[in-house]
């Protein structure tokens, strides 16, 4: 029996590296300490070695292989992170600021640079990128390699919100960041921009494009088209990009695979039309591999000047292998590519897999594949349409079941990093994909084309008209019931039993597959069952919020960090905080005793945002988080169980040490 799965799949085996190696970084990620950079090499020698003894006998190399794919995820997490320079703490006050300019970012109300090679007070020249947020007064003609100097409020990366919330400092350390700001006055130019820097032009380029399109069009379907053109999310307004995320069409405003697919199709549609115009070059020449050739290039350019961020890297490494197999006479899209883009991407950023995009996109594309070929083996033969209602209606059918697939995979992922569930995905993706495809994206890059002769506005206008139709679809879905579902931080434990499920379900052909089904199931039940904290206090002790059956009450003191209050909504699944009615210094709210001051009584918690003395109870004070970060606490019959940002953290490179003093 076992023998018989074994000889069903040959060739499926190999898609298990990734997820070794996949396991074996977040197990990295997951230690409370930094572990020695020996361990990951003496990890690499041992399964080399029991790689190379045991390659006889099957199943023992397949086995020790595994172990070689993760301890090599392993030894590159410890490498990449010992590779990164110490992360600083940033003074307080105003300081002046000088450095050069490599990104430009149009926000909404004022514009973003990040400087590298800062300086602070004629001090050193800092390792790490500083971004800095514009006066409103700023009129420099802002260029990518120009030195540049003002006054500023530097803020370090936050404190998690709530014991295992965002980690701001981790994604800080990995993307090169030091600290976050706003400039007091104008920029001064100190050094004009060097010329002839390929990194500087792209910036420059996308900076004339979005001048460009702003220019044009209104900043409700400018800052969209932006986006899509030039890859700079910040341009879009607020309250639109809300639209889209309770509409399910977030996905619309982050360039990725979508996008680069769109992209690398008509140039690949353009090209193989142009080249069978003439008989002579249609019966001569190959092709289709010079289209998906032209279509790779095409598909590099887009990614080049949008950013290059991780979804499109994927895409690209997926449409790279998928050019092979057009010059090789094989099939273009498989599980096997996605393997090996996975592998290229965890080798080269392995902290990509706690990322949302990385996880969102190679859970969809795994089920749209994995979907498909399921489909195409157990579906009898349907014959080919010949009526236009009955094409449009198996188009329809088939973008539904695209949607349904790649949502519905990504969903659990998405409510993992997020808290929340858009449940009409499916409608709107049928409204908003198809006129994204065949009509916005190809007027924007015939907009790109029309840029150097300055008549883009002749295929911008038309793009503003699809942008601003999903901009009605986003709309009327959001006043839909129940259009955006919150819901609580899902355990670790939950989205890793998903995980793992949903890949054993897509990697398998046989029925032994759908033996992911339970523990998909299982990780649902985790996650539902996971009870909220009764007691959260903040890092500063400035929120506050206490649990009494089903009634959060918050107690919030001046100068409350908003940011933090935003993140603390999601915690109880969208329950309301309610105001504490506290008349007196003191009072009782379900089980905890909230205080101001310092004075012991008999409680199963205590909490206050002074410090507290020595007593009997269970303390969480001023003193605690000033310590330990943000505090969760569970109230059970068997006493307090606590939970801080620091036992979540541990101590690791990109942590701040407690306290900061």
């Amino acid at each position: 029996m076992f023998w018989r799965w074994i000889e069903a799949e040959r060739g499926r085996f190999m898609l298990l590296l990734p997820v070794a190696m996949g396991a074996a970084i977040l197990g990295y990620f997951a230690l409370p300490f930094e572990p020695p950079l020996w361990t990951g090499i003496l990890g690499l020698l041992l399964t080399a070695l029991a790689l190379a003894v045991s390659w006889r006998h099957m199943l023992l190399r397949f086995l020790a292989l595994l172990a070689l794919s993760a301890a090599l995820g392993l030894a590159r997490a410890e490498w990449r992170t010992a590779d990164e320079p110490p992360m600083r703490i940033m003074p307080i006050g105003p300081v002046t600021l000088s450095g050069t300019i490599a990104r430009i970012e149009q926000l909404p109300d004022a514009a973003r640079v990040t400087l590298v090679s800062p300086r602070i007070d004629a001090g050193p020249i800092l390792p790490r990128a500083i971004r800095l947020k514009l006066h409103p007064g700023e009129s420099l003609a802002l260029k990518a390699g120009q030195g540049v100097q003002a006054y500023a409020i530097l803020f370090g990366p936050e404190r998690p919100a709530w014991p295992g919330g965002w980690d701001m400092e981790r994604d800080y350390f990995f993307s090169g960041l030091n600290a976050s700001g706003f400039a007091l006055t104008p920029l001064t130019l100190t050094r004009v921009a060097p010329r002839n820097r390929l990194a500087d032009g792209l910036q420059n380029l996308r900076n004339d494009i979005t001048g460009t399109i702003l220019a044009t069009l209104p900043r409700a379907t400018g800052g969209i088209a932006v986006t899509l053109l030039t890859g700079d999310e910040q341009a879009i307004p607020p309250p639109e990009r809300q639209e889209f995320v309770e509409a399910g069409l977030a996905h619309i405003l982050a360039v990725a695979g979508l996008h680069v697919g769109i992209v690398m199709g008509l140039v690949f549609w353009s090209t193989r039309w142009l080249l069978t115009r003439h008989t002579l070059l249609a019966l001569h020449l190959p092709v289709k591999s010079i289209a998906a050739a032209a279509a790779l290039l095409g598909g590099i350019g887009y990614a080049a000047l949008t950013g290059a961020h991780l979804p499109i890297l994927r895409s690209l490494a997926m449409a790279a292998l998928a050019t092979l197999g057009v010059f090789a006479g094989r099939r273009a899209f498989s599980l096997r590519g996605l393997a090996i883009a996975a592998l290229a991407l965890l080798l080269a950023s392995p902290e990509v897999i706690l990322s949302t995009s990385f996880q969102m996109s190679f859970s969809a594309v795994a089920a749209l594949i994995s979907g498909y070929a399921a489909m195409q083996q157990r579906a009898p033969r349907i014959r080919t349409p010949h009526s236009q209602a009955a094409k449009l209606g198996r188009h329809v059918l088939g973008l539904a079941f695209t949607s349904l697939l790649a949502g519905g995979a990504s969903m659990p992922f998405a409510a993992y990093q997020f808290q929340q569930i858009q449940p009409y995905w499916i409608p709107a993706n049928l409204l908003a994909v198809p006129l994204t495809a065949f009509w916005i994206m190809p007027c924007g890059l015939l907009a790109l084309a029309l840029m150097p002769v300055h008549l883009a506005a002749l295929a911008l206008v038309p793009m503003g008209w699809g942008i601003a139709a999903i901009v009605r679809v986003t709309q009327f879905i959001a006043t839909w019931p129940d259009a955006l579902l919150q819901i609580k931080p899902m355990p670790a434990s939950a989205i890793l039993f998903i995980a793992a499920g949903l890949a054993w379900l897509c990697i398998w052909r046989s029925a032994g597959r759908f033996a992911g089904v339970p523990v998909i199931a299982l990780g649902l039940v985790i996650a539902l069952s996971a009870r909220p904290p009764d007691v959260l206090v903040s890092a500063d002790s400035r929120l506050i919020a206490l649990r009494s059956g089903e009634t959060v009450f918050l107690v919030r003191a001046a100068k409350a960090d908003n940011f933090t209050l935003v993140q603390w909504r999601t915690v109880w699944g969208g329950t309301p905080l309610t105001p504490a009615g506290c008349t007196a210094a003191s009072c009782r709210v379900g089980a905890a005793w909230y205080t101001t001051v310092p004075v012991c009584v008999p409680a199963r918690l205590i909490v206050a945002p002074i410090e507290m003395p020595a007593c009997a109870a269970p303390v969480i004070d001023r003193f605690a988080t000033y310590r330990q970060g943000a505090v969760a606490a569970w109230i059970t019959p068997d006493g307090v169980r606590r939970r801080t940002d620091r036992q979540v953290q541990g101590v690791r490179p990109w942590v701040l040490p407690y306290p900061q003093l």
